[in-house]
């Protein structure tokens, strides 16, 4: 029996056994600030650089083992050269460069502001063309763009997304100590065009884009030429401060044969609200109040010009291409858009306290330097009406 089980055994086919080397699998992500997870058995050290390709230089550095991993604290956008070296001889093991073509990214706009919104979408659509990416946005007010930009998927803010290649988040970030969080913008964006802020984030190069909004032009709800005016903001420092600055500009329209329509949401008659335009306004269409933003910006769209101050409906009316002339003493004239008559503080009196100073969106008076004073929101307030009339008449005979 033994030598019958001796042959069966030398007549089994031999196969050659080929040991299988075990390694480590390197996981990259970059969801806020670039990733690289190191993952399975095998105990090897390893540096870890992180590489900006674009001047090459190297914005983080770490030594990992298996299952640990590292990530940059820089959140904007860079354009990353990931390389994992052997720690002891500093042999390349891997290397990953940014590469978003045909991958899930997503980007989430922190500002439920209408003005933020307008100004910053663009260059989400931008990045989209510029990475050949599968993108992913989130607005508080998605409505707005839906139906215009195809190629983007949107989602509801809060929406958990899945298998993402990329994330960043839009916004305007301060740590606690109201400074500037620099992991969260390339730069001190108060410094920036509003849109240009944008454009670093995403890392796509800026020029003045409007949104291609789906608003949809109807008939005017009036029938006589009209101007659109928006006189009210989130800020007192925002507003013209010009006592009866309004009603004159109302009264000068109307005698050239114009109407004034009011789209605020704030409404027309309330005591509060009138008291910060120097009293109720009288000779205006009253649409003030919660009416659809659908139905004002076609009343925006008719109009034969707009004029508003720093706020989210001057965005609007600039996005529909409506000519406009902005108020704004509080913020320097490179914040917002350049397509309108701008008019600024006067010379020799104080402005642009927005452009230095975090604004205090709880205290209604904030005026950082001259609050309480005689000298307080000068910026508007020395802005005289015929300064604003003369630049409205200009605005009529280019639409005209």
């Amino acid at each position: 029996m033994k030598e019958v089980l001796i042959k069966e055994y030398n007549n089994l086919f031999r196969t050659k056994k080929i040991s299988k080397s075990l390694k480590n699998d390197f996981i990259v992500s970059f969801l806020k600030g670039a990733k690289l997870e190191i993952t399975d058995k095998v105990n090897k050290k390893y540096k870890v650089q992180f590489i900006n390709q674009k001047n090459k230089e190297l914005i983080h550095e770490s030594e990992l083992t298996n299952n640990m991993w590292s990530k940059t604290s820089t959140e904007y956008f860079i354009n990353y050269n990931i390389i994992v070296k052997d720690l002891d001889s500093s042999e390349i093991l891997f290397e990953h460069k940014f590469n978003a073509k045909d991958k899930r990214v997503y980007i989430h706009f922190d500002s439920k502001a209408l003005g933020d919104t307008l100004a910053w979408f663009p260059y989400a659509e931008e990045f989209r063309k510029k990475h050949q990416c599968e993108l992913i946005v989130s607005t508080f007010h998605n409505d707005m763009f839906k139906e215009n930009y195809p190629d983007i998927t949107f989602a509801n803010p809060g929406e958990i997304q899945y298998n993402l290649y990329a994330m960043y988040e839009m916004g305007w970030h301060y740590k606690e100590n109201e400074e500037i969080d620099e992991r969260k913008n390339p730069s001190n964006f108060r410094l920036k065009n509003l849109q240009e802020s944008s454009a670093e984030v995403l890392g796509v190069e800026y020029k003045e884009i409007k949104p291609n909004l789906t608003f949809v032009k109807s008939k005017p709800i009036i029938e006589d030429p009209y101007v659109c005016i928006a006189p009210h903001a989130s800020a007192h420092a925002k507003y013209w401060n010009n006592p009866g600055g309004w009603q004159s500009v109302i009264d000068d329209l109307n005698t050239r044969g114009y109407k004034v329509m009011m789209i605020t949401l704030e409404p027309l008659g309330d005591e509060w609200h009138d008291s910060k335009l120097g009293g109720k306004l009288k000779n205006v269409i009253d649409r003030t109040g919660k009416i659809p933003l659908s139905e004002i910006a076609n009343d925006i769209m008719n109009a034969e010009a707009f004029i508003g101050v720093s706020s989210g409906l001057s965005w609007l009316a600039w996005s529909l291409k409506s000519p406009i002339v902005m108020i704004s003493g509080f913020s320097e004239p490179f914040t917002e858009f350049k397509d309108c008559e701008r008019i600024s503080s006067p010379i020799n009196k104080c402005s642009g306290c927005f452009n230095r100073t975090i604004l205090d969106a709880g205290d209604w008076e904030w005026c950082p330097d001259h609050k309480d004073t005689d000298r307080m929101f000068e910026c508007t307030k020395e802005i005289t009406p015929d300064v604003v009339i003369n630049a409205v008449h200009r605005q009529l005979e280019k639409s005209s």
